[in-house]
């Protein structure tokens, strides 16, 4: 008889890694000092004077380094293995990278982020929507939901905006940790994940918006949809989470859709048919308000060129924007180059080396580049690039976070200390450069109170058949829910076209040397007996500073122009805003 000694399960050899009895120390010290140094630096983010480059340059230097630090705390957190310490980390790094933009402005950032609050505002005080005024009534779901928050709280929409970025950030960090987790990834490789997603966000999706709330949600969707193989019921859970998304925002559950049916074709989704009922509702909503899609022209554009162009490649083509505009544009090329190059080398590494596993591959893969379906049909003016690239960032990190750990760690070169260093470094890079496109044009988009203030009396006060005009984009505007009258006077209100000349045809390169083509303005708005005023902030001065929207000298030629024609009356100046008013009983001199 034999006796066959029992098996021992041997576990699977490891690259030697460094184990001390405190892993969490060194990272945690040093996430320590970034913390300090970036309290430090906190007093010089309001106080900093403008400069073209923005925020990052423009403050203590002690702002960057302490962001670049705290990376470097998190690499270090992975490499060691103590993963809590890189949680607490992720955490720290969004909060010091997006609370400056609640601590350090007078208003909430973005003269774009006000259009939001009028709807909200209908909504709290009407308790319905005016589907006739404009698209935000006919997409209300985040309007609804935080004129609801409002009403229960007694909270301010623009407290909730002062905040929001903040937030958004820490959702959306949450969402992609969740997704990666029920990918199936462990704790430590799905934080790398978030803080990868985190680090080369640089669209800043995460002002006050329908769009920050629907792509958090968005991220839920595709990890229960990417759940539903084992727990079936994780799609039905996902379908409310939709349907909101589809009364929120315009753009999102269109790719959504695209994505979840690539994800069926490749049995990645249970049951198959929850794409029926995805697209059901979308297309079933979008068919619904059809009248009001068909105001912003064709649900399709198949130009390909033109759906790519952003409006800083325009400007830069047709303008003439400062260095540190095209500066920070390139900084967000070259971040979006490096994320959707390395996930597209690494996903078609596993497809050749793995071939047995192509659907596996494929998963990450249809999450992260289905977003580019859109710039086939879409422009969606002049921000459809930034979308897809939003859109694609989660994906992209499921692809990338597994190879990113395994280099902090030391376990896919021979050099391990010159591995982790050198990937550390990358990553502290990308995140500087990811942040330098974020804040670059933060002077451009410094709202004030003083012009939230007036333009809600404007709003308030004037006639609704007032015609507003601004030089450049620069003042807030659909403050109120009195906003939807000056719609009803005026279908041009709804697309923005008369808040500022530089958006009307054939004013975009005006450079004010002959005052004929503004006197001639003004004749045909006394002969209308229209009523106008023309408001000049110092958002405005910045903002066309920055992105060349006027040229050198144009504004102050047109101010000129205004003082000497009696029909215009200064009725309100300050170091910040001028405001001029059209007296349509003045004759003109001369």
């Amino acid at each position: 008889m034999t006796v066959t000694a029992p098996r021992t399960a041997v576990s699977p050899a490891r690259p030697a890694t460094t184990r001390t009895a405190r892993p969490w120390l060194l990272p945690a010290v040093a996430l320590g000092l970034a913390v300090v140094a970036w309290l430090v630096a906190v007093p010089s983010l309001r106080d900093a004077p403008w400069h073209l480059f923005g925020l990052l340059a423009a403050a203590s230097p002690l702002f960057p380094v302490s962001i670049a630090v705290a990376v470097i705390a998190f690499c270090l957190a992975i490499a060691l293995r103590a993963t809590r310490t890189a949680g607490v980390a992720l955490v720290a790094t969004i909060l010091m990278t997006r609370l400056p933009t609640a601590i350090s402005t007078d208003a909430p950032l973005y003269s774009w982020t006000y259009k939001h609050f009028g709807p909200i505002d209908y909504i709290q005080r009407f308790g319905s929507v005016d589907v006739d005024a404009d698209i935000y009534h006919n997409w209300p779901g985040a309007f609804s939901f935080i004129a609801w928050l409002n009403t229960v709280t007694g909270s301010e929409t623009i407290d909730i905006a002062q905040w929001f970025a903040v937030g958004s950030q820490l959702a959306v960090a949450a969402a992609i940790f969740f997704l990666a987790r029920t990918y199936g990834m462990n704790p430590a490789t799905a934080l790398v994940a978030a803080f990868g997603a985190h680090a080369v966000n640089w669209v800043a999706q995460d002002y006050f918006s329908p769009q920050a709330i629907g792509f958090a949600l968005a991220i839920v969707v595709v990890a229960l949809i990417l759940a539903s193989v084992k727990v079936k019921a994780a799609a039905w859970v996902a379908v409310p989470i939709y349907a909101a998304i589809v009364v929120t925002h315009q753009l999102t559950p269109y790719w959504l859709l695209a994505a979840v049916l690539l994800l069926t074709l490749i049995g990645r989704v249970r049951p198959r048919y929850i794409v029926v009922v995805f697209a059901v509702i979308a297309i079933g909503y979008m068919l619904l308000h059809m009248n009001v899609l068909s105001q912003f022209g064709r649900l399709l554009n198949f130009d390909f060129l033109s759906n790519i162009l952003t409006p800083s490649a325009r400007n830069e083509t047709l303008g003439n924007p400062s260095i540190g505009q095209i500066a920070n544009s390139w900084a967000a090329r070259g971040v979006t180059l490096l994320v959707w190059v390395s996930a597209g080398l690494v996903t078609v590494m596993r497809l050749l080396r793995r071939r047995d596993q192509w659907r596996e591959t494929l998963v990450p893969a249809i999450v992260a580049f289905s977003p580019a379906l859109i710039l086939v049909g879409q422009g969606y003016g002049g921000e459809a690039m930034f979308r897809v690239f939003l859109y694609s960032i989660p994906g992209c990190l499921l692809i990338l976070a597994p190879g990113l750990t395994r280099l902090l760690r030391g376990e896919l070169v021979t050099a391990r200390r010159a591995g982790q260093a050198g990937v550390t470094g990358l990553i502290a890079i990308t995140s500087l450069t990811s942040m330098q496109a974020y804040y670059g044009s933060w002077f451009a988009n410094l709202v004030t109170p003083e012009s939230v203030r007036l333009t809600t009396e404007v709003l308030r006060n004037e006639d609704p058949a007032t015609l507003t005009i601004g030089v450049a984009p620069g003042a807030p505007g659909r403050l109120v829910a009195e906003y939807v009258d000056f719609v009803a006077a005026d279908e041009l209100f709804d697309s923005g076209i008369d808040m500022w000349l530089t958006s009307w045809p054939g004013w975009e390169t005006e450079q004010f040397a002959d005052p004929r083509r503004v006197t001639r303005l003004t004749d045909s708005l006394v002969w209308e007996r229209r009523p106008a005023l023309v408001v000049i902030t110092q958002q405005m001065r910045d903002y066309s500073t920055y992105y060349g929207t006027l040229p050198e000298g144009a504004l102050e030629r047109f101010e000129g122009i205004l003082q000497d024609d009696s029909r215009w009356e200064l009725v309100h100046e300050s170091d910040e805003t001028l405001v001029y008013r059209l007296d349509l009983g003045a004759t003109r001199l001369g």
